[in-house]
């Protein structure tokens, strides 16, 4: 059997200086992406709440004006109503 030695005062471990590096690199990294990727859902989210008012106030807006007469209806009704008094003038002067 092979006697393994406890971890005491005296032990030490050897790690190369380009493995250190590279892991310090490599944490460095996922915590960047991941900072990235948090900052993108954040941002949509933030959109989506931003949507649905728009989309609640356009609702609400729909229904109050759903049986609202148009500016094009009200000039037509305005001429109909100049057109009809004109006509009435005219059969009432002859």
């Amino acid at each position: 059997m092979a006697k393994t030695n406890p971890i005491s005062d005296s032990s030490s471990l050897d790690i190369s200086l380009p493995m250190l590096i590279q892991a310090v690199t490599f944490i460095v990294m996922l915590v960047w992406g991941y900072s990235q990727l948090n900052a993108r859902i954040s941002f949509l989210e933030y959109q989506v709440a931003m949507n649905e008012q728009h989309i609640i106030d356009l609702e609400e807006d729909a229904e109050k004006n759903q049986d609202a007469e148009i500016p094009a209806d009200i000039k037509q009704n305005q001429r109909i109503d100049y057109i009809e008094k004109e006509l009435e003038r005219l059969r009432n002067s002859n």
